[in-house]
């Protein structure tokens, strides 16, 4: 819309001048009819995995505080169809945008255009559920049973899980999921697919008692709702899509931050059938499975689907060629520009230098090289202020006393300038740090050669935190040492996202996964070195009638204080973890038979003279074996297991090591 102005100019020959106030007042009536009209709204569409709960909760939140409009987004979010796959229906057209799980790596490595803009859920809710006097509480007790789940969309985990226990698909009947659970309530099926934020509090409200099998206490980590959208979306609207990803983000802040008021809005606006009390419980469990305080909303870590792709290579969902190709560029990065609009930005830049050069030349050389001097020198001291405040930067003297600290410095460390300067490095340093790290740091700097590694910290709060370290020598003009430098990067985020993947949730040792690795490299450096090596195999007795009698959160205190009893009582250099259930294994690196036996004994009577909490005295069984000629892990394994198994036979709490065994 325009709007039309004239007025009669007064002759300059008569010496009257248009008000200059009128003339500013026409001015601001030109510039707001020019901007008048707002950009229409984008229309998107986003594809749910299932229909509204507290799952989806940040998109929804999204869209009622207003987050989506003032990005210019206006966002249709459509509940799922059951009886299509929703992956597919993005793919095709059908939405821009869609929620679906890991098994977006396979689909990529199929050919489909998908890639992933955020991990929502950082562990995947999929679990199974057995009934409890079934006498089902492991995937080991799965052979020959009734098992119902969702093939090809979200499956894999679940499939995984089995795979590892060797039960392949002709050692149980398949039956189709019926999104109900009527069949499993009627016991038609021995097992279902659940989603842990959602069927365990319906199975406590009907009163059926259940036992859950949760792929992540077999190592089976993968992630669980990812937002995700095609190469032909992500390339042709990047503007779009990162508007899009940051106002869910805020969404999801906003959801999370108000429960109460994402509920009420859920049940009364987007048709949410479960009750008030289900989905507080379903929003618990949801921020349990997205670790908030620990990583950011929508973090991704590439190095989890290279682990994802190495299951669904084991499991021969794919070959190793079609998954590599589909891990490169499977996560999307919103700050990823077209080369095509780099080289014309650099082409620009390069033309108006040009331009500008020949200018200042044609005009004043003294007084552009005047201004150039300024320019540096300006630029050199904001370029000092920005790496102080975000570069983690120290400077030492020749025995490590410090001299000079950045802000950045200051800030992870938790400590003033004034209580660093004149100190060392040991204020920061962590006790778990082997010394080995420092002598070897302090050999190269005192032969004048650079040193770079990981360190482990722990601030001013005693808060641990992890740099990745490179130090050097500082030299002066006449070549002589004059202290040492070190520039810092905080991976804190990567050392715990590692440390998520290789530990046991409930007790916090090393999971399935990290012993099964170790195993396999301690039994190839005995064939390569002969170095010897023994494993125990540890089974609580009767632990069964713990969480039969006192209840699963009783059962999971004793096997808390149970790990924390055996990782008091080995030695440093053993490495303990959780094989399965009530099932650990210590891995006894350069131990012997006997030594290992020993060390069983002492954990076993440790054990059964320990009071545990409302449960009395408990005792466990211990197999031990030692390492022979000619080995694999698998016979290993079997060896120790056989142990285990004697010991219990023979009637518990007792220690049995192989060589015993006829």
């Amino acid at each position: 819309m325009g709007i039309a102005i004239s007025f009669k100019m007064i002759d300059l020959r008569t010496g009257a001048f248009m008000n200059q106030s009128i003339r500013i007042v026409l001015l601001c009536v030109l510039l707001l009819s020019s901007v008048s009209a707002s950009p229409p709204m984008q229309k998107i569409r986003l594809k749910l995995k299932w229909f509204s709960s507290f799952q989806f909760a940040g998109y929804y939140m999204a869209l009622e505080k207003g987050f989506y409009k003032e990005a210019g987004l206006d966002v249709t979010i459509m509940e799922r169809d059951p009886q299509k796959n929703n992956i597919v229906q993005v793919v095709e057209g059908e939405a821009e945008y869609g929620v679906a799980d890991s098994a977006l790596l396979l689909y990529r490595a199929e050919g489909k255009p998908v890639r992933i803009m955020a991990s929502i859920f950082q562990h995947s809710p999929l679990i199974f559920i057995a009934h409890k006097d079934s006498g089902i509480v492991s995937p080991y007790e799965l052979k020959g049973k009734k098992v119902s789940y969702q093939k090809g969309i979200d499956d894999a985990p679940l499939l995984a899980m089995l795979d590892q226990a060797n039960l392949g698909a002709t050692d149980y009947t398949y039956s189709p999921l019926d999104f109900t659970g009527r069949a499993f309530m009627n016991r038609e099926v021995d097992v279902m697919s659940a989603y842990s934020s959602d069927q365990p509090f319906l199975m406590r409200e009907k009163n059926i008692p259940i036992t859950i099998i949760n792929p992540l206490n077999y190592g089976i980590d993968f992630y669980g709702d990812n937002l995700f959208s095609t190469e032909k979306e992500l390339s042709e609207h990047p503007e779009r899509a990162q508007q899009f990803l940051e106002a869910s983000i805020r969404g999801w802040h906003y959801a999370l931050a108000n429960k109460e008021e994402t509920i009420a809005l859920l049940r009364s606006k987007y048709n949410a059938q479960s009750s008030v009390e289900h989905l507080r419980y379903e929003a618990q469990i949801s921020e349990d499975m997205m670790l908030p305080s620990m990583v950011d909303v929508g973090y991704t870590n590439p190095q989890r689907f290279y682990r994802i792709a190495e299951i669904y290579r084991a499991m021969n969902k794919a070959n190793k060629g079609d998954l590599d190709r589909a891990l490169d560029g499977l996560i999307w990065n919103p700050y990823e520009k077209h080369q095509i609009d780099v080289r014309y930005f650099y082409l620009s830049l390069g033309l108006l230098g040009l331009i500008f050069l020949i200018a200042v030349i044609l005009v004043a050389i003294s007084r552009k090289l005047r201004s150039m001097v300024i320019k540096r020198t300006r630029d050199l001291e904001e370029q000092q202020m920005m790496t102080d405040k975000y570069v983690i930067i120290s400077a030492t003297d020749l025995q490590g006393t410090m001299t000079y600290v950045s802000k950045a410095f200051c800030e992870i460390s938790g400590y003033s300038h004034d209580e660093l300067i004149g100190k060392t490095h040991t204020v920061v340093h962590h006790p778990d740090t082997p010394s080995s790290v420092y002598k070897e740091l302090w050999q190269h700097l005192h032969t004048n050669r650079s040193w770079s590694g990981e360190i482990k910290n722990i601030d001013k709060n005693g808060n641990v935190y992890w740099v990745l370290t490179y130090i050097e020598p500082i030299v002066n003009e006449s070549g002589i040492t004059t202290g040492y430098r070190g520039i810092q990067q905080n991976i804190t985020d990567k050392k715990y996202a590692e440390e998520l993947s290789v530990t046991d949730q409930l007790t916090q040792l090393y999971n399935r996964s990290y012993l099964d690795k170790t195993l396999h490299r301690e039994v190839t450096r005995f064939q390569r070195y002969g170095t010897p090596l023994s494993i125990i195999m540890i089974d609580l007795d009767y632990f069964k009638e713990v969480n039969d009698v006192y209840g699963h959160l009783s059962g999971d205190a004793v096997l808390v204080e149970i790990a924390r009893i055996l990782k008091t009582n080995i030695r440093v250099t053993d490495i303990l973890g959780r094989w399965g259930g009530e099932e650990f294994m210590i891995i006894c690196v350069q131990n012997s038979g006997d030594e290992a036996v020993r060390l069983a004994e002492k954990l076993r009577l440790t054990i059964a003279l320990h009071p545990f909490s409302d449960v009395g005295t408990k005792t466990a069984s211990f197999g031990v074996t030692s390492i022979e000629e000619n080995d694999n892990e698998l016979s290993l394994v079997q060896r120790v297991d056989t142990a285990l198994y004697r010991a219990k036979k023979l009637g518990r709490n007792r220690v049995v090591e192989s060589k015993t065994i006829q």
